[in-house]
């Protein structure tokens, strides 16, 4: 058994089977995670959480993504609460998805949501799982 440090409070994280440091970020990412599953429909084996991929020589992290038979179809990027969602996000998305090609994005600080196709266009909300079936 792993001993726990009481000043280093850490969250479950389902999808990554492990204690992960209770950061900011990290609770906007486990709040997504659930309205991704509980809210439009992606079933947890679609998912993929903090997945290195690279941009010319750069490493990379996305924060979570969702495929389709196989297919990138969402990633989104997390931020703080704390973190105003400015151009400053939706571009560090759109420069990943150069690399990544995902027909649809979010930026999120968990209150504010910037959801885009891949060519920028905002869009209302995020695309059901369902509406990939069809």
């Amino acid at each position: 058994m792993k001993a726990v440090d009481p000043l280093s409070p850490t969250l479950w994280d389902a999808f990554r089977r492990k204690d992960v440091k209770a950061t900011p970020e990290e609770g906007v990412r486990q709040s997504t995670l659930r309205h991704l599953v509980l809210e439009y429909g992606y079933p947890d084996e679609v998912i993929s959480v903090e997945k290195s991929f690279k941009v010319g020589d750069q490493e990379k992290r996305f924060d979570i993504a969702a495929f389709h038979e196989g297919q990138l179809i969402l990633v989104v990027e997390c931020k703080a609460n704390s973190v105003k969602l400015g151009t400053k996000a939706a571009d560090q998305w759109m420069r990943y998805n150069l690399t990544l090609q995902a027909p649809f994005g979010v930026v999120t600080n968990g209150k504010d949501w910037k959801i885009f196709t891949a060519d920028g266009k905002n869009v209302a909300k995020i695309p059901h799982f369902k509406s990939f079936a069809s």
